[in-house]
């Protein structure tokens, strides 16, 4: 699965991530305390404290796992590619079977891809590049913004990063490359003990 992601952010334009594979199964002896996982995408109940609600909550799921405002804005720009699903999440009204403009069956944007449907963060949603950040404040209605992706722009914490990437591409592979690496690797052992690497 590594070895997929990692493959698939090089192949639709983004950086080459230094990963080490070689990781020993098992189950960790100390589990993170909750919440697990990606963050939630919106809040159980919306009102005016979104975008409050928005960073607490990202700082909460990473933070814990050594991850700072850059690392959180970085690993956020992945939804430079990729869409959400009414029939998988039900966090947009768009499904498997309909979508935007951009993710549609025949839309240019799907080039080559089997699948259609869904909302997308950005207009070409199989590009890896900063347009996640570029292109967020523009208001594009084809594209998704939930609250943990417009907080980016708004917490004082957060916005210098997302400012940094939306101007300068470079920066954020470097800083997505890093992020992704450490993250893949949290609470990994490797046989060999250092991994194998540079593949």
């Amino acid at each position: 699965i590594q070895l997929a992601g990692a493959t698939a952010v090089q192949e639709m334009g983004g950086p080459k991530i230094p990963m080490r594979y070689g990781r020993v199964d098992g189950e960790p002896t100390e589990k993170a305390p909750p919440p697990f996982g990606l963050p939630s995408a919106k809040p159980d109940k919306p009102g005016p404290e979104d975008s409050a609600w928005a960073a607490q909550h990202l700082r909460e799921v990473f933070y814990k796992y050594g991850m700072n405002d850059n690392d959180i804005v970085a690993l956020s720009g992945a939804h430079t590619v990729g869409r959400a699903f009414k029939d998988r999440s039900g966090t947009v009204e768009e499904s498997s079977q309909s979508g935007t403009s951009y993710t549609r069956k025949g839309a240019p944007q799907a080039k080559k891809s089997n699948t259609f449907g869904g909302r997308s963060w950005t207009k070409n949603w199989l590009e890896f590049d900063n347009s996640y950040f570029s292109q967020m404040k523009h208001h594009d209605r084809e594209v998704l913004v939930f609250p943990t992706d417009r907080v980016l722009y708004v917490d004082p914490g957060f916005k210098p990063h997302f400012e940094l990437f939306a101007k300068d591409q470079a920066a954020f592979f470097a800083a997505y490359a890093d992020a992704h690496q450490r993250l893949s690797e949290l609470g990994s052992k490797f046989s060999p003990p250092c991994g194998i690497s540079g593949l």
